[in-house]
């Protein structure tokens, strides 16, 4: 595994660092009342969004947009269809969303956020952020003021973990053009520090009523058990349920070691918490686990449908669906999981 460059890596002393910097971010943005913590996380996603991306949104052809918008949705609608889609949104995407980082020095307007909202819904990438960004209603400067902050301060906090994307996407990047994940697959440094910041705070926005829920859920992605090519796992309401066929699996010794929780494995993002009824909405807190690029996007899903999440990230990467040439098993820190649940 040693030899694997990974786009980012966590070590032991992650989950400090990232506190600290959470400390800083909320005093720091004490400073431009917002209403509470989450609408300070929206605004610096909306700044980063558009520090990053508002070049390309600004050029958008308005055709282009509504035709991958209504392709993302077709996509949720039709998994049967899913292959062909995604074929034909991966030309699309690389042709006309796939631009070298420019740095944006248009001013943020309302009417320059909905074009960012259009480019943001074309990728298809931020379903679930879309609505928090709509939604904001707050003074758009003090987004770009929270960003200026954050790209000063969040290298020094979080530069470590991600100090071989560049190298990696140099040796990898060019695998995922004409795919439909193009987009995500090359996300900018900032954009691995924002979910690493958001997770963080989400896990303070939500901690109290995570912790009032009477039922508790931990979700696992399907890398969790990648190397077990002969899972047993069987379908379940809000994910696959382990059936303990490989004592060497991940899966495995978290469901063994957590008996009184419910254990889901989810294969992607997209698909989580689909069969969610009144009662799991009523009652149900999850605690789920994810690679970094996935965490705002599956924090705001589940908060979408007023199931309250916490968050443990993936050591590495670990799945060759978006990262590596095979899957390798996922790795947490444990002490972090247990704090959590």
């Amino acid at each position: 595994m040693d030899k694997i460059i990974f786009p980012y890596r966590l070590n032991n002393e992650y989950y400090t660092k990232v506190k600290i910097f959470g400390d800083e971010f909320i005093e720091f943005s004490q400073k431009f009342n917002f209403k509470n913590d989450e609408e300070a996380l929206e605004a610096l996603c909306i700044g980063v969004y558009w520090y990053l991306y508002g070049t390309t949104a600004l050029d958008l052809n308005s055709n282009i947009h509504q035709a991958l918008a209504n392709l993302a949705e077709y996509r949720i609608a039709f998994p049967e269809d899913k292959i062909f889609i995604d074929e034909l949104r991966g030309k699309l995407l690389t042709k006309f969303l796939f631009k070298p980082f420019e740095k944006n020095h248009e001013k943020l307007t309302k009417e320059n956020l909905s074009l960012l909202i259009n480019f943001l819904e074309a990728t298809g990438d931020y379903i679930d952020q879309i609505p928090h960004l709509k939604n904001f209603t707050h003074d758009l400067n003090d987004c770009i003021t929270l960003t200026k902050w954050f790209c000063e301060n969040s290298r020094n906090y979080l530069g470590e973990y991600t100090s071989n994307l560049e190298k990696y996407l140099e040796n990898n990047g060019s695998n995922h053009l004409m795919e439909e994940d193009v987009i995500f697959y090359h996300g900018h440094e900032l954009e691995y520090h924002l979910n690493m910041l958001g997770a963080e705070i989400m896990n303070r926005i939500f901690k109290d009523e995570y912790d009032s829920r009477t039922r508790k859920a931990i979700i696992l992605p399907s890398c969790m058990n990648s190397n077990n090519k002969k899972c047993k796992a069987k379908e379940d309401r809000l994910g696959h349920v382990c059936t303990f066929c490989n004592p060497k699996c991940n899966v495995y010794k978290i469901t063994k070691e957590y008996p009184q929780y419910e254990v889901y494995i989810i294969s992607h993002e997209s698909t989580a918490f689909k069969g969610a009824k009144k009662e799991d909405k009523n009652e149900l807190g999850i605690l789920g686990v994810t690679c970094v690029l996935n965490l705002i996007s599956g924090g705001w899903k589940s908060s979408n449908l007023s199931i309250p999440p916490q968050c443990v990230l993936l050591n590495h990467v670990a799945c060759r669906s978006h990262w590596l040439k095979e899957d390798i098993y996922g790795e947490i820190s444990e002490e972090e999981l247990n704090l959590k649940i």
